[in-house]
C-alpha cells in the first residue's frame, strides 16, 4: 500500500484567513502534496501573481484528480465536522467544486459519529458548507436507528441540515414514511416532509396521509400543521376507524391523536360517524374523549345523540355524554333530553340522568322527570323522579 500523505488547507479559493474552517485532504498519492502546496502559497499570494507561475500551476490544476482520497473539514476549535472518502475526487479547474464518486461519508458531534451517509455520487462546493448527494443516497442516524433514503440530498453540515430534494423514504423501528420532498434536521433528529406524504406504522397498524408531516424522532411525536387522515386496521388489514381532522399531533409512544378542528371518526364496530372539533383519541385501544360538542350518529338505526362533552369506549360499544345531551330517533320521531347519558350502542340500551325530557309524537307524549332508561330505538323509555318531583305526562288524543 502507497503511503498516506495528509494536508491541511482549504482546497477552494484561499485568502489566508486563519479562523476560516478548514478542510483536510488525504490521499494515497505521493505527488498530490506537492501540487496541493502550490496551490495553497498561490492562494497567499498578492493580487499581482507572475503570470508565468500561475499558468504553472494552472495547467496542475487540470490534474488534480485524486483516487481513494478523504476529505474532511473542521470548525475553528479544529474539531472534526464531517469526513467523506470517495473512490474518485476529480477538482474544477477554478478549485470551486470538488466532484466526488462513490461516497461515503460522516457527520460528527464532539468527535462521535451520529450520522452515517453514502452515495453514488456527489459534489462538494461553497468551502464544504455545501454538499451535493444524487443516487442512493442513504443517511442513518445511529442516535434513533432512522434511515433515510432518496435520489437528490443537499447536504449543509454547517447547518445541521438534509435538505431531501427528491423522493423519499425514512424509517425506523415502528415507523415508515413517504413523501416528495423535505428536510432533516440532524441536530434536532426532526424530519419534515411535504407532498403526497404516507406513513404507516406496524403496531398497532396505522396509515397516516397528509401534505405534511413533522416527524420529532427521539420524542415519538408527528405533527400535521394541515389536514390529515388516519386509517385504522386490524391485524388482517381490515379498516376498522378512519378519521379525518384540520390537525392533529400523535404521541407515538402512548397511541394517542390529539386531534383538533372538523374531526370525523368513521367506524366499522359499531358501524357509527362521529363529528366533534376536538377529540384526544387512543387508536390502539379505541377510547376517546372531548371536552367540545360532540355528535354520535347510527345512520343504520337512524339515532343520533348529541352532547357538549363526551366520552368513546368502542371496544365496550359505550358512549357518554354530559352537560346538556340529546337523543333523536328519526324513525319513531322521539326525542330524549338530559344533563347526562350514556348509551349502549350494541343494545341501544340508555340511561339518562338530570332534568329528563322524553317527547314522541305517536302516541303523541311529553314525559318529564330526573331519570330515563330504557332503549331509544323503539321508543321504550321509562322516566322516573326521586319521589320529590313528580312524572308528568301529556298525551293528546
Amino acid at each position: 500500500m502507497g503511503r498516506e500523505y495528509r494536508v491541511d488547507l482549504t482546497i477552494f479559493p484561499v485568502n489566508c484567513h486563519l479562523n476560516r474552517p478548514k478542510l483536510k485532504l488525504i490521499a494515497n498519492q505521493p505527488n498530490v502534496w506537492l501540487l496541493i502546496f502550490l496551490l495553497s502559497i498561490t492562494g497567499c499570494q498578492s493580487s499581482s501573481p507572475d503570470v508565468d507561475r500561475a499558468s504553472e500551476v494552472s495547467r496542475l490544476d487540470t490534474q488534480l484528480v485524486l483516487n481513494n482520497a478523504v476529505l474532511e473539514q473542521s470548525n475553528r476549535k479544529s474539531n472534526t465536522v464531517w469526513k467523506i472518502k470517495a473512490d474518485k475526487i476529480v477538482y474544477s479547474e477554478d478549485k470551486e467544486i470538488a466532484t466526488l464518486n462513490k461516497v461515503v461519508g460522516n457527520l460528527l458531534q464532539n468527535g462521535a459519529v451520529i450520522l452515517k451517509i453514502s452515495a453514488e455520487s456527489g459534489e462538494v462546493k461553497d468551502q464544504g458548507n455545501i454538499i451535493l448527494l444524487n443516487k442512493k443516497v442513504v443517511a442513518s442516524d445511529l442516535r434513533n436507528g432512522s434511515v433515510i433514503t432518496s435520489e437528490a440530498v443537499e447536504w449543509r453540515p454547517q447547518a445541521n441540515l438534509l435538505l431531501i430534494k427528491a423522493k423519499l423514504t425514512g424509517n425506523n423501528a415502528n415507523l415508515e414514511v413517504f413523501a416528495e420532498s423535505g428536510k432533516y434536521f440532524t441536530d434536532l433528529e426532526n424530519l419534515e416532509i411535504q407532498n403526497n406524504v404516507i406513513a404507516t406504522s406496524k403496531q398497532p397498524p396505522l396509515q397516516l396521509t397528509s401534505d405534511r408531516l413533522e416527524w420529532n424522532i427521539p420524542q415519538k411525536q408527528i405533527i400535521s400543521p394541515g389536514a390529515i387522515k388516519l386509517v385504522r386496521y386490524d391485524q388482517n388489514q381490515t379498516i376498522i376507524d378512519q378519521l379525518v381532522s384540520d390537525r392533529a399531533e400523535l404521541r407515538l409512544a402512548e397511541n394517542k391523536a390529539i386531534l383538533n378542528k372538523n374531526i370525523e371518526l368513521v367506524t366499522s364496530d359499531p358501524q357509527l360517524q362521529i363529528a366533534t372539533d376536538a377529540l384526544i383519541w387512543n387508536y390502539q385501544t379505541r377510547l376517546g374523549k372531548t371536552d367540545r360538542p360532540i355528535q354520535i350518529i347510527d345512520r343504520d338505526r337512524q339515532i343520533s345523540l348529541t352532547g357538549n362533552k363526551g366520552e368513546l369506549n368502542l371496544p365496550q360499544q359505550l358512549a357518554k355524554l354530559k352537560d346538556g345531551v340529546k337523543g333523536i330517533n328519526q324513525i319513531e320521531a322521539s326525542e330524549l333530553y338530559a344533563r347526562q347519558m350514556n348509551w349502549k350502542i350494541d343494545t341501544e340500551e340508555l340511561e339518562a340522568m338530570g332534568s329528563v325530557i322524553y317527547e314522541q309524537v305517536d302516541p303523541k307524549a311529553r314525559l318529564t322527570g330526573e331519570k330515563a332508561s330504557g332503549t331509544l330505538g323503539n321508543s321504550k323509555i321509562v322516566v322516573t323522579s326521586n319521589g320529590q318531583q313528580p312524572v308528568t305526562s301529556v298525551i293528546d288524543n
